[in-house]
């Protein structure tokens, strides 16, 4: 059992569903890869980056990180369009503010 319940309604229902270890396993995973796919965000070709900004939205919806997946569905949006703004170092302080954010509660939560 965790020292502190699921931080999140998503996580919650989640936990009802696979269990919390099970839980605790994506959440580790989570914290484990966003911070990587942060990383290769800002390099590689556009389409590359389309398609992480995608992943993450969807990893950060999952663990009811809303603001962070609110930026990064932003994000997709803008590079899904040739001529859309490309990803500004506005965009990487934020995302990395939100995920900071959002991984606090994440990280008491698997004892991190």
């Amino acid at each position: 059992m965790s020292p502190c319940p699921p931080p999140t309604p998503e996580l919650s229902e989640l936990a009802a569903v696979l269990g919390e270890e099970n839980v605790q396993t994506l959440v580790r995973t989570f914290l484990r890869d966003f911070p990587i796919s942060f990383q290769e965000l800002g390099g590689g070709d556009r389409k590359n980056r389309h398609r992480l900004a995608h992943s993450m939205k969807s990893n950060a919806r999952l663990m009811g990180a809303h603001a962070l997946s609110q930026r990064m569905a932003e994000l997709e949006n803008r590079l899904s369009l040739e001529s859309g703004e490309d990803i500004t170092p506005q965009d990487l302080t934020a995302i990395n503010r939100e995920y900071e954010e959002a991984a606090g509660p994440l990280r008491m939560f698997v004892g991190q």
